[in-house]
Parts: C-alpha cells; structure tokens; sequence
C-alpha cells in the first residue's frame, strides 16, 4: 500500500490544513516523493511527487498564480500544498476552479508550520510504507519459491498471486500462448486477448517491456540470462489498496524472479534435448549405409518420424559481425552472443513448423543451419518458400540485421536418403552462392551442373580423383591456417582478377600472389592452364558437398 494524500492530511503535523479544492480530488493520489517548488516550475517536480510552495512571486497575479498552478499539475504531482499568510492571503477562486475541473487536489496550511517538520513526516511515513510492502512481496517470493519446490503449476503460481494481492493474473509465454491463470481471470482474459493476438501474431513479434494499459492492467516481462519467457499480466484494481499499482519495482524484483524459475526449468529440459536432438541429427548426416537402421530406430524416442518423407533446406548466416556490434548489450563476447543466437533461431525454426503442423528436424553446424522438413513431392518450391517466409519473418523480428542465404535439395521418402539430401541442399547453396547476391533461395533443379555434380558424388572414382588433387591442399590449410582453399575461391570469384581479389581478402598483392603460387606447387597444377583450374574448381566443389 501506498502514502496517500488521506494518509499525509492524517499527519500531526498539519492537523490545521485544510483542503480548498473537492474532496474527491484527493481521493486515490499517492504521494512517492516531496519538494519545495517556487516559480519557476520548469521540470523539478516529479511524478506522484507533493509539492510544497509559498507562492513567492504570485502575490496579487492571479494570471500567474494560475500558471504555476497549471505547470505543477502538468508535471504528475499529487497535489500542491500552500503555506498562507506572507505571500497570499487565499488561493484565488479561478485557480480552485481550475484545480477542481482537473481533479487536482490544492492543500492550505498556515505559516507557522515549518516545511522541513513536513518533510521529514513525510519522508518517515513514505519510507515505513516502503519497507512494509517490501515485507509483503518478500512473504509472497517465499510462498512461490515454496510452490516451485513442490512442482505447483503456474496456474497455481497466479493463483497464489490473486489470493496475496487480489490482482487477477495471467502468464503467457513467449508465443503469446496463455500458461496460467488465477481464479476469476476470465474478465482480463478477455480484455487481453486481442491484444496477445496481435502482438504475437507472426508479423509483429516485437518483445514487450513492462508496461501500464490504460489503467485496466500491468504488463511485466518475465526474462532470465538474456532470454525473454514471457510475460505476466495483473488487472489493475483501481483503489488504494493496490499494491501492484504502486510498487511495480517491488514485483518485478520478488514475483518475477520467482516465476522465471518455472520458465528455467522448462528451457534447461527444452535446450537438453536440443542439444541432444542437434547431435542426432548430425550423426543422421554422416552416418553410413550399416549405421543408420540403428539411427532409424533411435528416431522415435527423439520424437522424429524418419518415415516421412522430407527435403533438406541448408540456410548461411550472413552479417553476424554487424548484427553483434548493435545487439551485444549483456553479453560479454561475441562467442556467447553468436551460441545464444543460434539457440534462438533453432528454437523460432521449431516453432515455425508446429504452427504450420509439419515435422522437422534441425542442426547447426560448421557455421550452416540445417533442416530437414517434411514436403510432398510436387509441391517442394511452394513448401520449402512458406516455410522459409515464416522462419524469416519470425527471426528478422528478432536479429534484424542478420542476412539468410538458402540452399534447397530434392524430395525423398526414403530414410536412407539423409546423407544425400544434405549433400545436394549445400551443393545449391554453393551454386546460389556463386551466382546471387546474399539472400538467394536456390532450389536443386534449378541447374542442370547440380544434377551433374550429384551423379557424380555417388561415383567411387570419381571421389578417389577428388582426394588425390585436392588432398595435400587440405592437410597444408588444416596444418598451416592459410586457408588456400579461399584465396582460390575467391579467385575464381573474381575471374582472375588479382587486384580485386586482394582488396577481397584484405591481402597485399605479393601476399595473394605467394598463396597462388603455394596453390600451384602442392596441387602440381597450374593456373594458367584452363583444364588445370577446372579440375581444381571441380575437386574443390566436390569436396565441400562430399563434407555431408
């Protein structure tokens, strides 16, 4: 409960005060701070703060009596108390007019009570008030941590909250989907349901702060370790008993952190699984023709249908840098903001296919995010792109400033296939690489040169060929770090161009030309023979599908 104006006019203090303005416009104003304010007002005076003044500068002005008048109500306080006798006689009856069609409440005293009694009245009576609800929210904290413990529901947790404060609560999560509700909250349910509608509808996810509607109700945000949950709604009271109203600092510090246990518990199990999830399907990647039965029959406890028939989808990530530089606030580096990120574009991806009602099965790795999602066979481009347009409407809310590139393979229903539909999803992102500027969408049949490199993959010979060229290039980048491989890409990027491909790289000429020549003496190829960089380019390509 709050200091009210009821509460300061009970002071001993000023017991000869005498309120000039209607009674009702005292009635439900809390006093949180108080001053002594002259003219000019300007902004010292604070929200919910009580004004004490001796109208220094208003004597016989009634014009200016009433502007300050006007200046001190603009600002939030809660009323104006005035000491007559030196300055003015009486407040004028246009001011009291004014105060009154305002709802502003206007306190006389006589001169001979000193403000500095005032103050300190106040200040002690604010501060036991203070420290009283700290002791109520704190016995709450405890009866919700004691909830936890006992693995009460979240329901259970509002309820606890309605019976304490007799504020109706509801908690939702961070998809706007309702997780519990008190008693008799069927009233705020309504009022927030359109609301929690468009708010999270999949065009305008933007994450809430703690906030006030309108006096119907308060809306605090549930977060831990960076991490929005939710959000806690309490319909608002309307009268001086409200605690919620009046100590908003007081609930986020001891019911919000006790309810953002229940939201930890949930996301420790939901990233556990993940993570186990991830791993599976990774191993599903690599695993060959002998391991993946045992895969298959791993999937159901996992929760995956290897049944189903599925494309792969393999989406790179592109401006990581920048997004970091103006989204890194809490995080202290740019490690555990990129791990952090990468939890939370799997997790919209996971929430994307269950409100689309499709299975999906998802991975990160070397830096690429890949997706299994389940498709029908004639209808892999209108599929693949609903998908992608809800990933990235839900993620770009999020991480605004990162880019999504796609690679798209073909359809299978067969579970042996998972190997194959990776290889040939990387393999168009590499062709769409090549060929589009950062946020393509390429789908496998797109180029005939994708079913030429696809045939070739299965073909053990042709692997052989791969590994003898390209062999030494890979043990000597592995072994030294001079990334070869890149500078060749980059080169070929460039048609040649060595200039360009410097500034690229952000290497010197002679650096760039030394790493050429690096190139040419371990592959015993030469870049000026076409057929030399076409079967380096080649291996080159070959490799990187062959990497799924």
């Amino acid at each position: 409960m709050s200091f009210t104006i009821e509460n300061f006019l009970e002071l001993d203090i000023i017991n000869d005060a005498t309120i000039v303005t209607k009674e009702n416009t005292i009635k439900n104003k809390s006093i949180d701070s108080i001053s002594v304010i002259e003219l000019p007002v300007e902004n010292f005076v604070h929200q919910n703060e009580l004004v004490l003044t001796t109208c220094i500068g208003c004597t016989n002005q009634d014009s200016v009596f009433l502007n300050f008048i006007k200046d001190v109500c603009n600002s939030g306080a809660s009323c104006l108390v005035i000491s007559i006798g030196r300055y003015v006689k009486s407040t004028p009856q246009s001011v009291i007019d004014y105060a009154n069609s305002v709802n502003f409440p206007i306190i006389e005293i006589p001169w001979n009570i000193r403000f500095a009694g005032i103050i300190e009245s106040v200040l002690e009576e604010i501060n036991n008030k203070k420290q009283a609800n700290s002791k109520v929210f704190e016995s709450i904290q405890k009866k919700l941590l004691m909830q936890f413990l006992d693995g009460a529901t979240l329901s259970e947790a509002a309820n606890l909250i309605y019976n304490e404060l007799g504020n109706q609560a509801i908690i939702v999560n961070s998809s706007g989907t309702v997780r519990g509700s008190s008693n008799d909250s069927e009233e705020l349910l309504k009022i927030i349901e359109e609301p929690l509608n468009i708010l999270f509808s999949e065009k305008n996810l933007s994450l809430l702060n703690n906030y006030d509607m309108k006096d119907i109700y308060t809306v605090y945000k549930i977060s831990s370790k960076n991490i929005v949950y939710g959000y806690l709604y309490l319909k608002t009271k309307n009268d001086d008993h409200d605690y919620v109203v009046n100590n908003k600092v007081l609930v986020v510090r001891h019911i919000i952190s006790a309810i953002s246990l229940w939201f930890d518990r949930e996301y420790t199990i939901f990233e556990t699984e993940m993570h186990h999830k991830d791993k599976y399907v990774w191993e599903l990647i690599k695993a060959d023709q002998n391991e993946i039965n045992e895969l298959y029959n791993q999937s159901k406890m996992l929760g995956y249908d290897l049944s189903l028939p599925y494309i792969c989808i393999v989406g790179m990530i592109s401006d990581f840098d920048e997004a970091y530089s103006l989204e890194r606030s809490n995080f202290s580096s740019y490690e555990e903001w990129k791990f952090e990120s990468i939890k939370s574009i799997k997790s919209q991806i996971s929430r994307v296919s269950k409100s689309l009602n499709t299975e999906v099965m998802i991975t990160y790795q070397e830096d690429l995010l890949i997706i299994f999602l389940e498709a029908v066979e004639d209808a892999i481009e209108r599929l693949s792109n609903n998908f992608i347009d809800s990933v990235e409407n839900r993620i770009k809310s999020i991480y605004p400033h990162i880019i999504f590139s796609w690679g798209i393979s073909a359809y299978s229903a067969d579970y042996k296939q998972f190997k194959k539909l990776a290889s040939d999803a990387k393999i168009s992102l590499e062709f769409g690489h090549k060929n589009n500027k950062l946020g393509f969408r390429h789908i496998h049949y797109n180029t005939d040169t994708y079913k030429l490199l696809s045939s070739i993959l299965n073909d053990n010979e042709s692997i052989t060929i791969v590994e003898n060229t390209i062999g030494n290039l890979l043990k000597y980048d592995f072994e030294n770090g001079l990334d070869l491989i890149t500078t060749f890409k980059s080169y070929m990027q460039n048609n040649g161009n060595v200039s360009k491909t410097a500034r690229d790289l952000h290497l010197h000429r002679q650096s760039l030309l030394y790493r050429l020549k690096r190139i040419e003496e371990i592959t015993n190829l030469s870049l000026d023979n076409y057929d030399d960089v076409f079967l380096l380019e080649l291996c080159i390509r070959l490799s990187d599908a062959q990497k799924y």
